[in-house]
């Protein structure tokens, strides 16, 4: 099973099959090499402990989508409730919502307004057959520049033997290897902040970007305002999606609501998929 048509539909299609299906370093990273003269377990606990605190996080993103066929671009509406559900708004038409999208812990369920439709299925159904290991948890740590292990909801100190780091200058990168040898690099700078994650499948020569850009301070932490997951095989890149965050809010009450309207047909993914690659 190709890693295009399972992670990157897992992870970044969450978005950009809404959307017609489709590392530099942040502005104000230290350069002070503090963090890194740490021993390795400090650090990597360093990093863990300067993620993002949140329990809710909303947020207004300008997704920008280039892939060999088409650019297109759209307006997000993004609400997520920690370790519960994340919920995006597509609305690629002067603010009207075209597509509703929730993820959940167990499930995927896509609103198609154009076509007047429904999705509803297990997340594990949408992963395909591939048994890479992956979860809400892992997808949610993408969206707010968090390291995870792969299939476990929560990553802490204890799993410092789970990695090897290798250090350079003012950075360093911590990878590990998951049971079905897909590799996952983490790498962090000087301020102990991570700075990308690469999702690496070497039997195809696959792999999955998610690089973190413009820091800045939200609600007294420092957050990247700006993502870029590219699909790359070999050295040809088969898709970038950007995402551009402006009137991010953290643990500002949340009303979340998923409602299919009557008359609305049930689909699969695979019919979704078909109609949107029609347009």
């Amino acid at each position: 099973m190709k890693l295009d048509s399972n992670i990157w539909k897992i992870l970044c299609g969450v978005i950009i099959i809404c959307l017609f299906e489709a590392c530099k370093s942040p502005a104000g990273t230290a350069t002070s090499s503090t963090g890194i003269m740490k021993t390795e377990e400090a650090f990597f606990a360093s990093i863990l402990e300067n993620t993002l605190q949140f329990n809710t996080l909303s947020a207004r993103m300008k997704l920008e989508l280039t892939s060999p066929q088409q650019e297109v671009s759209s307006r997000i509406n993004l609400k997520m409730i920690r370790n519960d559900r994340m919920q995006l708004s597509i609305q690629p038409f002067l603010g009207i919502e075209v597509f509703r999208i929730e993820v959940t812990n167990d499930s995927i369920k896509i609103v198609d307004r154009m076509n007047k439709c429904y999705m509803v299925d297990s997340y594990d159904n949408l992963k395909g057959e591939t048994v890479i290991d992956f979860n809400f948890q892992n997808l949610q740590a993408l969206f707010t520049n968090q390291m995870f292990v792969p299939g476990e909801n929560n990553i802490s100190p204890k799993h410092f033997g789970r990695f090897r780091m290798t250090k350079e200058n003012n950075s360093a990168e911590l990878k590990l290897k998951d049971r079905n040898g897909i590799f996952y690099t983490f790498k962090a700078g000087a301020n102990e902040k991570l700075l990308s994650t690469n999702i690496e499948n070497t039997s195809n020569n696959q792999t999955l970007s998610w690089d973190y850009n413009d820091f800045q301070t939200v609600n007294k932490q420092q957050f990247p305002l700006k993502m870029t997951a590219r699909l790359s095989e070999g050295n040809k890149i088969q898709g970038t999606a950007t995402l551009t965050f402006s009137s991010t809010e953290i643990d500002s009450p949340l009303k979340t609501d998923f409602i299919i309207p009557n008359g609305y047909e049930r689909v699969t993914s695979e019919e979704i998929i078909k109609l949107l690659r029609k347009k």
